[in-house]
């Protein structure tokens, strides 16, 4: 694979860093969410610019899109959750009820709930038509930096400044000795995989809890992990200013992105595996060709 041929830098956009990224079934989508406290929508590969929600009065960490494309929903410092029409940019409702900075947020599969993790320790699960808090779950000790849902919508995975992965009821996953910035599960619902401030990613057996494998190689903290839709690469961006791609069935690091100026905040793979973007602490969010 090509994996150089860089397809564009976005940096007539944010103001400030891009804490996250999120690409549309559709593949043609992409949105970020900036400490400028927008989210921004463009196309994709072209990059052009198609609308700016403004709305949140702190950073953007977190932003998510449901799977008929339809909807986006932001998470945020400011507390809130807000909920938004992808096609026109109307803020459809906000979410108010964790108590401090929203750090994540995910929809189910079925595109009928949201899932929020916050600095309030707690993950909070919401009606996504109605707005109505569903209820209120505390599987760790501190900080909710991450929260993802497998794709049967059965299994809830969160990863924590407590240094643990919680996967719902099932059970918790431990053995680092630093905070869970990032999780992500395969599309066949087998595999977790994390990322910490220690620099490494794990990588679990869902049904088992058991860990599979640990990736080395970031010389910084891992900041955010995705997984190619075909289950076949996780990606992994990291504050060493680096993008990795790596073979999830046996660990092998595959290519390093380092033209990056600062630390990569975010990432996010199109549903065809050709494409990867990354957004960064210099403001600008990079789009990379894998064909």
């Amino acid at each position: 694979m090509a994996l150089d041929n860089i397809l564009g830098i976005w940096a007539a956009g944010h103001r400030d860093s891009v804490y996250s990224v999120a690409i549309a079934h559709d593949g043609q989508t992409l949105v970020s969410g900036s400490a400028d406290r927008t989210v921004r929508v463009w196309e994709l590969p072209s990059g052009d610019p198609k609308s700016i929600l403004d709305g949140h009065s702190d950073w953007v960490h977190s932003v998510a899109i449901s799977p008929d494309g339809q909807t986006l929903v932001s998470g945020s410092f400011d507390r809130t959750i807000k909920v938004w029409n992808l096609k026109s940019g109307k803020k459809i409702r906000t979410l108010k009820g964790h108590s401090d900075r929203v750090y994540s947020v995910a929809i189910s599969p079925d595109g009928q709930t949201i899932y929020s993790g916050s600095q309030d320790a707690t993950v909070k699960v919401w009606n996504l038509n109605s707005g109505e808090e569903i209820r209120t779950l505390t599987p760790h000790s501190d900080w909710v930096y991450a929260v993802a849902i497998s794709p049967d919508g059965q299994t809830l995975v969160s990863g924590s400044a407590d240094a643990t992965v919680q996967l719902g009821t099932k059970g918790r996953l431990t053995g680092r000795t630093s905070d869970v910035t990032c999780v992500a599960i395969s599309p066949d619902g087998q595999t977790i995989v994390s990322g910490s401030i220690d620099q490494t990613i794990k990588l679990w057996d869902l049904s088992t809890g058991k860990e599979i494998r640990t990736l080395t190689g970031h010389s910084g903290a891992v900041t955010a992990v995705a997984i190619s839709w075909d289950g076949s690469k996780i990606v992994s961006g990291s504050n060493d200013k680096t993008v990795k791609v790596w073979d999830l069935n046996t660990g092998e690091e595959i290519h390093t992105f380092t033209d990056l100026i600062e630390a990569a905040l975010s990432v996010a793979i199109s549903p065809d595996g050709q494409t990867i973007v990354s957004g960064s602490r210099s403001y600008d969010i990079r789009v990379w060709s894998m064909g």
